[in-house]
Parts: structure tokens; C-alpha cells; sequence
């Protein structure tokens, strides 16, 4: 009894909460047939037909590609900042390997250096014993 209660309720909120996050749809402004020079009581040919329909899918395609450049310049713009910040520590980062392989390098030269004067005298204070 409970369930059958309860689940019509939980669709009723999401139904509830889904239209809250709809956003409002953006409508352009209606454009008049004679601003085009259409003359809507007057019967057009197949081809005229399919020059005007040819003209609106190259005027689309060319909003199209404005609105996306645009787009994607913003989006540029955006990543601006993140992009610096990045390239900071990047370069912080790479000094710190420097560093580390430089101190790396200093200790593998040192160990070897005391090594050889370490062997050098035991080699040395063994032949002058015997």
C-alpha cells in the first residue's frame, strides 16, 4: 500500500523539479514575407522553391559557424587564466626535477669520489703492512 502511495508522489517531484530547470527558450523575432519580397498569394516554381530553400540552409550554415567561432573564441578566453596557472607550475616543477637531479648527481659523484679514496687507503694501508 505504502509503494503504491509513495512512487506516484516521487514522479510527481521529479516532474515538479524537472520543469523548475527548464530554461526559457530563446525566441527570434518573426520576420514579414515581403521584407524578403515573397508574395504569399502568388504560386512559385519547384526551382525557385529550391533556390530559396538553398539560400536559407547557406544563411544557417554560415550563423552556424559564426555562433560556434564565437563560441570558441569565449571558451579561449575562459581557459585563459587555468592555462597560465598550468604553465606556472609546470615551470616550478621543473625546476624542482632540475634541482633534484642536480643534488643526485652531486651525492652519486661524492659517494663514488669517498669510495675510491676509502679503497684507495685500505688498498694502501694493507700493502704498506705487509
Amino acid at each position: 500500500m505504502r509503494l503504491k502511495t509513495l512512487l506516484p508522489l516521487t514522479l510527481c517531484l521529479v516532474l515538479t523539479t524537472q520543469t523548475g530547470f527548464a530554461q526559457k527558450k530563446t525566441v527570434s523575432n518573426p520576420i514579414s514575407a515581403s521584407e524578403y519580397g515573397i508574395d504569399l498569394h502568388q504560386n512559385y516554381t519547384g526551382s525557385q522553391v529550391e533556390r530559396l530553400i538553398q539560400i536559407v540552409e547557406q544563411e544557417a550554415e554560415e550563423a552556424i559557424d559564426r555562433a560556434f567561432n564565437e563560441g570558441y573564441k569565449q571558451g579561449l578566453l575562459a581557459g585563459v587564466p587555468e592555462a597560465e596557472y598550468w604553465r606556472v607550475k609546470a615551470e616550478r616543477y621543473e625546476v624542482e626535477i632540475n634541482r633534484l637531479k642536480r643534488e643526485r648527481l652531486i651525492f652519486a659523484f661524492g659517494g663514488l669520489g669517498t669510495g675510491f679514496l676509502l679503497g684507495g687507503g685500505f688498498g694502501f694501508m694493507i700493502r704498506i703492512q705487509n
